[in-house]
């Protein structure tokens, strides 16, 4: 394009192009112009243009339809590229506004997603209504970027180096009983543990030994369990018959405790706080409706009765 400037001639050749592309999605000059909001006389110009350019015939045009020629057939290819590319850069673009809207995936861990996250989305749902939050509930860890999630609430795990982590909360263990396991007796130190019928998490390596403390000082006890299963649900239902003491998430077994379903033992022997964190890929910027539920996450979970449950992370 001779006497053109190189930008400008750049920036004529994409525009023509994209309305070569609209001529073949559309089956025709005349609808094409009718999308674009321009002239059939222009379309066709600048569909001329585009091939003078090229050097080779891109359609066949007849009287009643256009054919792609096998030059156009690869063109047309990588314009419906540039166009896919042009709606993802404008949806890029509109993340970044203000208004927060779309889906967000997030991966929360089993037992801890079924305690809280039905209150937190419907909370966040009340706030947010253009935002829609699919929720993975699982034992293992996600990959996010690999497996296209948002964000993550994990427990006690290094988050790699390219993802952001924060501290969401911590979690300590109440071991608990029923009243008709008990009866009037109850174990007063960790050692009697191995006189009762004890269940264990055999998700967890270390499950059958239990390792309190008390004025800083380790009281550790090996269990050993009548019953085994890899699910805090199934123990928790375990122990509400009487199957067994079980060790159990306080945000678990809180509302058994205050109910008088179950008994928490040995309340001035700790087990180990396991944290919590928010954790999400590094974005620059981040996706606002991203923000929006790690913002809203992390101020949902410093509120009561959340705090009374979860005490707040260091």
């Amino acid at each position: 394009m001779n006497g053109i400037d190189p930008a400008h001639a750049k920036t004529l050749s994409l525009q023509w192009a994209m309305t070569f592309a609209a001529v073949v999605e559309h089956g025709s000059f005349t609808r094409a112009a009718d999308a674009l909001g321009v002239s059939t006389a222009r379309v066709s110009r600048q569909v001329g243009q585009l091939e003078a350019l090229l050097g080779t015939p891109l359609l066949y045009r007849t009287t009643r339809r256009l054919n792609l020629t096998e030059a156009g057939q690869v063109y047309f290819a990588h314009c419906r590229n540039w166009s896919q590319w042009a709606g993802a850069a404008a949806q890029a673009v509109r993340e970044l506004r203000d208004e927060v809207a779309g889906t967000v995936r997030m991966t929360v861990p089993t037992s801890f997603g079924s305690a809280f996250m039905a209150q937190a989305l419907l909370a966040f749902r009340a706030r947010y209504p253009q935002v829609s939050v699919e929720l993975d509930l699982s034992r293992e860890p996600r990959d996010l970027e690999a497996d296209g999630f948002d964000l993550a609430i994990r427990s006690n795990l290094a988050a790699p180096e390219r993802l952001v982590s924060r501290p969401l909360s911590l979690v300590r263990d109440w071991v608990v009983a029923s009243p008709a396991l008990l009866g009037d007796k109850a174990p007063q130190t960790p050692a009697e543990l191995t006189d009762w019928p004890c269940l264990a998490n055999q998700f967890f390596r270390e499950a059958t030994h239990w390792v309190f403390s008390r004025d800083e000082l380790p009281y550790a006890v090996d269990i050993a369990p009548v019953m085994q299963s890899n699910n805090f649900d199934m123990l928790r239902n375990l122990a509400l018959a009487g199957g067994g003491i079980a060790r159990l998430p306080s945000y678990l077994a809180i509302a058994d405790v205050e109910a008088g379903r179950l008994v928490r033992l040995l309340p001035d022997y700790r087990l180990p706080a396991l944290p919590f964190y928010l954790v999400y890929p590094q974005r620059l910027p981040q996706p606002a409706k991203v923000r929006a539920v790690i913002d809203f996450l992390l101020e949902w979970f410093a509120q009561a009765p959340q705090r009374d449950r979860l005490p707040p992370a260091a």
